[in-house]
């Protein structure tokens, strides 16, 4: 199956997918103790899996390489949960700390300003997808119905959409790392 999809054949990508994806939302879902971001890192593997099928070893099992992506996605977002409730508590503990609430103020408007340039740049699909998930908190589930297209789709747009937006942000060196990650997680 796995050769047949190197060769172009979309129903073999279909079949793996429809064989491989609930064993492997079983297995993330282990770990996260979260279906839905499971399920979010399932898609995502597939996806990457269907960009670089010329890179597949059909030599090897398939089932062992989805694994093996999988739980080094699962340790990614077990990383990213660390980072993120340190910085929360981070945060909680030195919020309070500023000493110029005049600069703090034009830095954060100069801040906001800068990410809505960001998202202006990006492509209608895009922007329209990380508005409702970022700005107005609809699930990817609620955009895809909401806009009447597929749920992969829409973890598409979105994924595009942060990716840019993240590399722009990392461009700018004067915004310290405290503030990109505020844009990021918001």
């Amino acid at each position: 199956m796995v050769a047949l999809f190197k060769e172009g054949s979309q129903p073999a990508f279909v079949e793996l997918y429809v064989r491989y994806e609930k064993k492997l939302i079983y297995f993330c879902k282990g770990f996260l103790k979260d279906e839905s971001k499971a399920e979010d890192i399932i898609q995502d593997i597939f996806l990457q899996i269907f960009e670089t099928s010329d890179a597949l070893n059909t030599e090897k099992s398939f089932y062992a390489y989805l694994q093996t992506i999988a739980k080094n996605r699962v340790l990614y977002e077990a990383r990213k949960s660390s980072i993120h409730l340190r910085y929360e508590q981070y945060a909680i503990k030195h919020g309070n700390d500023t000493t110029n609430k005049t600069e703090d103020t034009i830095l954060d408007n100069d801040y906001e300003k800068l990410l809505n340039e960001m998202i202006d740049g990006l492509t209608p699909q895009q922007k329209e997808v990380f508005r409702l998930s970022r700005l107005q908190g609809l699930t990817y589930n609620e955009i895809a119905d909401l806009l009447n297209i597929s749920l992969r789709t829409v973890k598409k747009h979105a994924s595009l959409a942060l990716e840019k937006i993240k590399n722009q942000l990392m461009e700018h060196a004067d915004i310290h790392f405290k503030t990109v990650m505020t844009l990021l997680l918001f």
